[in-house]
């Protein structure tokens, strides 16, 4: 019987890829407007990695900007999207069912966005004590570094097997098979094995494991 859950943020429990890929493309034309193409597609195709490392990949050849701009680059795109916080949207009923599940199980949170800004998201829809941790990419690397902070944070040395893990991107699928970590994909349009179409419908697949 599976104890604890895992999710992602962004396109899991939000509608935000859109509105961060556009924020992040204002303060890429400013830099130099022809990395704008370059920038959207890494940005939309390389989603588990963090932010630094996206924005390190958009300008890994433009030799006049430093490691250090591109940290200070990252700190204004997360600060910018943190005002906007009050447009994001969570997936209709999920706040609710966030509440209600917590009541049974352990949740987790693990996103390439920054930390603050999803506190503040769960905090502004009343649902940050729900749970346990709350982990983004900006100091901490998503993936293998969060699993095991969740791991040892639980005390449980079957974790893995006991939890099941919610996220919208195939590379998740990948980190959490080898971690041995049951997968279900966030997506409303794709017929495969544990799919499931929302986080609000999350009941019928809680039924199965």
């Amino acid at each position: 019987m599976k104890k604890y859950l895992i999710f992602d943020l962004d396109w899991t429990l939000i509608k935000s890829n859109e509105m961060w890929i556009k924020n992040v493309l204002h303060f890429i034309k400013k830099v130099d407007e022809e990395y704008l193409e370059k920038a959207e597609y890494i940005f939309k195709t390389t989603l588990w990695l963090s932010t630094l490392e996206q924005l390190k990949l958009v300008f890994e050849d433009k030799s006049d900007l430093s490691f250090i701009e591109i940290k200070k680059l990252t700190k204004k795109i997360y600060k910018r999207i943190r005002k906007k916080q009050d447009k994001v949207e969570f997936f209709k009923g999920v706040p609710e069912k966030i509440k209600e599940i917590s009541k049974d199980y352990k949740l987790f949170l693990t996103t390439w966005n920054s930390t603050k800004f999803a506190k503040e998201i769960l905090e502004t829809w009343e649902i940050r004590d729900c749970f346990e941790l709350v982990f983004g990419s900006n100091k901490i690397k998503k993936w293998h570094q969060h699993l095991s902070i969740f791991k040892n944070y639980s005390e449980d040395e079957d974790f893995f097997s006991k939890s099941l893990y919610f996220w919208d991107w195939e590379m998740d699928k990948i980190f959490a098979k080898e971690a041995w970590i049951d997968f279900i994909r966030i997506w409303d349009f794709e017929e495969e094995n544990h799919v499931l179409d929302s986080v609000a419908n999350i009941d019928k697949i809680l039924k199965i494991f």
